[in-house]
C-alpha cells in the first residue's frame, strides 16, 4: 500500500471516530429526541466511500492528466448521485427523522468532501513537485 494512501486511511478514520464521538457526545444528551440507529452506518459508509474513491482517483493520477480529470469528474458525479439517492429513499422510508437524517448527512458530506479534496490537492502538488 502506498505510504499517502495510508496516511490519507489514517487520517480518514480519525476523523471517523471523532466525528462519531461528536455523535455519540451529543445525541446521548443534548440532542437525544433527534438520534436515528443510521448514524454510525453514514459515518462508515463515508469512511469506504471516500477509501475507495481516493484510491482509484491516486491511481489515476499516475498517468494521463486528462484521464485523471476525467475520473474526478466522474467520481464526482457518481458520489453526488449516490448520496442524494440514498438521503431521498432514507427521507421517503422514514419522514419522522428526515430532517435530522439529513441535517447529519449534509454535515458528513461537507467534512469528508472537504477533507478529500484537500488531501488530494496536497497530494498532488508533491507529485508535481518533484
Amino acid at each position: 500500500m502506498d505510504k499517502k494512501y495510508r496516511k490519507y486511511i489514517i487520517n480518514l478514520g480519525i476523523i471517523s471516530v471523532i466525528i462519531a464521538l461528536l455523535t455519540i457526545g451529543l445525541y446521548t444528551t443534548i440532542l437525544k429526541a433527534h438520534f436515528n440507529i443510521v448514524f454510525p452506518f453514514v459515518i462508515l459508509y463515508f469512511f469506504l466511500f471516500n477509501s475507495f474513491q481516493h484510491f482509484k482517483l491516486l491511481k489515476s493520477s499516475k498517468g494521463n492528466p486528462r484521464v485523471f480529470h476525467t475520473n474526478y469528474m466522474a467520481w464526482f458525479g457518481i458520489k453526488l448521485f449516490l448520496n442524494l439517492s440514498f438521503v431521498i429513499v432514507f427521507v421517503l422510508l422514514n419522514r419522522a427523522q428526515a430532517l435530522s437524517f439529513v441535517l447529519f448527512f449534509a454535515f458528513c458530506y461537507m467534512v469528508y468532501t472537504t477533507y478529500e479534496v484537500i488531501a488530494l490537492s496536497k497530494t498532488l502538488r508533491s507529485e508535481n513537485v518533484k
